[in-house]
């Protein structure tokens, strides 16, 4: 287990360098072959590092005995690979890979904090093992991987801007997608992450306050700021229909949900008290 994770760590790290290679080479290179071939590097080179995450966590649910999404370190590992498995989805349904320069080295770093912290985790309670629990930690995730795009999208939006309202050449300009389709497909993944998220929340209240009969904390800092996070979208998504907020304006308003995300999910982990917190 531990050399597997290992390997998975050092595939990711690899990804994310050939990742940021493929953006960075651009056109302007005097080798045309080898932009494909590095591209190719970091596109199968995720698909292996997500195959060896998917891999790990089998092995790990397995070896536990419940699903790893109840502590700080097997979270982390799930969260990489919802970031990873969303950043496929976005590929193979666009096909701007431009997009994994920025999420890639971002599931490495979460794959990396998991893999510095990583211990066996105690056995969880019975009322925790639950498909219920699992189906909301799963939506809940997911919906911060696709925030995690937008963000993505949203910063090419704002680099590629900036080159054209300045008028100059970067070494990667020939690999930024069109204003458009950053705008269009960021926005895109704004709308599927807060369907997502909203399902989460209703499947982890109707859960908690119905089949558990507790009662559902409304000012719990995990359900506050997950709250908040999906009230930042929701905002983002109504000014964008009424008042046709789109690019520049809504590149900034996903970096603001980026950090929204940031803060409920690494914030609330390090800094409060929770039932919620993974730890």
């Amino acid at each position: 287990m531990h050399f597997l994770f290992l390997v998975t760590v050092l595939v990711y790290l690899a990804a994310s360098i050939f990742q940021a290679l493929y953006l960075a080479i651009g056109k302007q290179t005097e080798y045309p072959a080898l932009r494909p071939t590095i591209a190719n590097i970091a596109f199968w080179g995720t698909c292996l590092g997500f195959a060896l995450l998917t891999l790990f966590i089998v092995l790990w649910w397995s070896r536990q005995g419940h699903y790893p999404m109840t502590d700080w370190t097997d979270s982390t590992a799930f969260f990489a690979w919802a970031i990873t498995l969303i950043y496929l989805i976005v590929v193979r349904m666009t096909q701007l890979r431009a997009i994994g320069s920025f999420v890639i080295p971002l599931a490495f770093i979460t794959i990396l904090i998991s893999y510095s912290f990583a211990r066996d985790t105690a056995a969880i309670s019975d009322n925790l093992k639950s498909y219920w629990l699992v189906s909301h930690v799963i939506l809940i995730f997911s919906a911060y991987a696709t925030f995690i795009a937008a963000f993505g999208f949203g910063l090419l939006y704002l680099i590629a801007e900036k080159k054209i309202r300045q008028k100059t050449e970067t070494i990667f300009h020939n690999l930024l997608p069109a204003l458009s389709a950053s705008d269009e497909i960021g926005y895109r993944c704004t709308l599927f992450g807060v369907v997502l998220l909203s399902c989460g929340v209703i499947i982890g209240a109707l859960w908690t306050q119905y089949i558990e009969e507790e009662i559902w904390r409304w000012f719990d800092a995990k359900v506050f700021f997950t709250v908040v996070t999906w009230v930042i979208y929701v905002v983002q998504i109504g000014i964008r229909q009424i008042w046709g907020w789109r690019g520049r304006k809504a590149a900034y308003s996903e970096i603001v949900g980026f950090i929204a995300v940031l803060c409920t999910y690494i914030g609330v982990n390090l800094f409060l008290d929770s039932a919620h917190t993974f730890r």
